[in-house]
């Protein structure tokens, strides 16, 4: 009896070796004595993965918008002037996607195709959704929202949103 004992406490100590092995990435299961984790605490995910940032709607945007014959050449600004004094102040990122039909174009050929905002709190991303932007479809993620243009013709605005979606793996689309 004594001999499976030992045997069995050897084969646990292969076992925790084996666990504890730098090649082994897994983390280790808990105790028995250690407190059961919630099951409702967050996934780490990468950083483009689950997280609406407007590199990622840039890399979305721009092969897109690209083929469109009013929107061959594109810039993002940064500035945000054009949004309301009423929101600005809340705003803690912005870009606009503006189209130029070339190189150089003083005044772009249309304005603001993809507008991204990030705002400091909801309930100013919900009086800005509900006041601004009525039944325009947006994508929605937190306190991000994304709205597509209408004044590109090669560009469908629900599936582009959708896209952009599907791409950062978050957010949704009203």
């Amino acid at each position: 009896m004594r001999t499976l004992t030992v045997s069995a406490t050897a084969a646990a100590l292969l076992l925790l070796a084996a666990c504890s092995s730098p090649k082994n990435t897994a983390a280790p299961a808990p105790s028995p004595a250690a407190p059961a984790q919630s099951s409702a605490a967050p996934v780490q995910t990468t950083a483009a993965a689950g997280k609406l940032t407007l590199d990622v709607v840039k890399s979305q945007v721009q092969p897109v918008f690209a083929k469109d014959p009013d929107c061959p050449k594109g810039e993002w600004v940064t500035d945000p002037a054009n949004i309301d004094a009423k929101y600005r102040a809340n705003v803690t990122a912005f870009g606009e996607y503006d189209c130029h039909l070339a190189d150089g174009e003083m005044i772009p050929h249309r304005v603001a195709q993809a507008v991204y905002l990030t705002f400091r709190d909801s309930h100013t991303m919900n009086d800005y959704v509900d006041n601004e932007l009525g039944i325009i479809p947006s994508l929605v993620d937190g306190t991000t929202v994304v709205v597509i243009g209408s004044g590109l013709k090669t560009v469908p605005t629900r599936p582009m949103l959708r896209s952009i979606s599907q791409a950062c793996v978050c957010g949704h689309v009203t």
